[in-house]
């Protein structure tokens, strides 16, 4: 079978390399996959196109968005039946940590992710089949097609933070930054009830479809105070409920502690660097909630649910798919502000 893998040239220059590997066999409580689509993540972009970046090296075939068809049960794997069509959680956890033991899986001790080098390699879904244990695969209904079916993951992982923030109805809710997790998150938001929902985002292309997705304000990020008159219109002054950080900058960040009120919520999810500078005062004085967010714990299931019965609707969000060929040059498209593609699909079939 082909898998395209990371290779290094002389130069130290990240490339995707199709190969050729034997198709693997699925060993005891696991299941081999067929795969159909594979999302790629700004996670796996920014891995990719940064030199320097451990979590996608040498030897990796990324992507950890996985939708395919089950093509075989290992020994002591009851289901799903052979063609079914499935979505991966790409989170493998040890089930013996405290966190584990807690059912904190998203910040399990020891967690690898499918299509990441991080913590060692976990090869993901850019090859023609995969195998992974059972307890990773899960069943999508039928009125779920393949490209949703591969957006289970970051839908999940933006459901989550919404779980975490623990959102009313009636809060008014602030996103900064429009980009795939960003617009799942509306749509989360609009599932809870919440009908107050501020984005910001300089792209004019991502803003019109933040709109299309349910957001009832949309604010050019590039206009400075904008977003701040924005929000203190609609509360008097009082400030936002929750901001969802949804770029990863020390700016952005900064900018989500000033838009919220008195003992708002900061939700920290957004992770461009590594390091971000805070204003302490501001967070002591107005006593901030921030609260952490990564990956998805227990809503795969809830979101495959709310795709499968329409609760969630992502068809606004624009696609664009490529063949294991051409994803070096589809990475290329991604990364290009002017292009408009605002998710991208690896077809390893293609």
């Amino acid at each position: 079978m082909r898998i395209a893998v990371i290779r290094r040239d002389a130069n130290r220059v990240k490339h995707l390399s199709v190969e050729e590997v034997p198709e693997p066999i699925a060993a005891p409580g696991q299941i081999t996959v067929r795969v159909s689509h594979v999302g790629v993540c700004g996670s796996d972009l920014h891995g990719f196109l940064d030199a320097s970046s451990t979590a996608r090296e040498d030897g990796l075939a990324m992507g950890h968005e996985i939708s395919g068809h089950v093509e075989a049960l290992g020994e002591g794997v009851t289901g799903p039946t052979a063609g079914t069509l499935v979505t991966i959680d790409p989170q493998v956890v040890c089930g013996e940590c405290v966190a584990c033991l807690k059912g904190w899986i998203s910040i399990c001790e020891h967690k690898r992710v499918l299509g990441s080098s991080l913590r060692g390699f976990e090869q993901g879904g850019f090859q023609q089949v995969i195998a992974v244990d059972a307890k990773l695969v899960h069943a999508v209904p039928a009125a779920v097609g393949p490209e949703d079916a591969a957006l289970v993951e970051p839908l999940s992982n933006a459901w989550h933070v919404i779980d975490r923030a623990k959102v009313s109805p009636e809060d008014l809710v602030v996103i900064i930054g429009a980009g795939p997790l960003g617009l799942c998150m509306i749509q989360c938001l609009r599932a809870r009830g919440v009908m107050r929902i501020v984005v910001a985002e300089p792209s004019a292309t991502k803003r019109d479809i933040a709109t299309a997705m349910g957001a009832s304000n949309v604010v050019d990020a590039y206009i400075p105070g904008e977003l701040e008159a924005v929000v203190a219109s609609l509360t008097d002054g009082v400030g936002a409920d929750v901001v969802i950080e949804s770029v990863g900058v020390s700016a952005t960040y900064q900018q989500a502690l000033e838009l919220a009120r008195k003992r708002g919520k900061v939700m920290f999810f957004g992770a461009i660097t590594s390091v971000v500078e805070l204003p302490l005062l501001r967070i002591l004085h107005r006593e901030l909630e921030l609260i952490g967010c990564t990956g998805a714990n227990d809503e795969t299931g809830p979101a495959i649910r709310a795709l499968a019965d329409g609760t969630i609707d992502l068809s606004a969000m624009p696609r664009a798919t490529a063949g294991l060929a051409n994803a070096e040059d589809a990475l290329g498209w991604l990364a290009d502000p002017t292009s408009g593609i605002v998710k991208l699909f690896i077809q390893p079939s293609r």
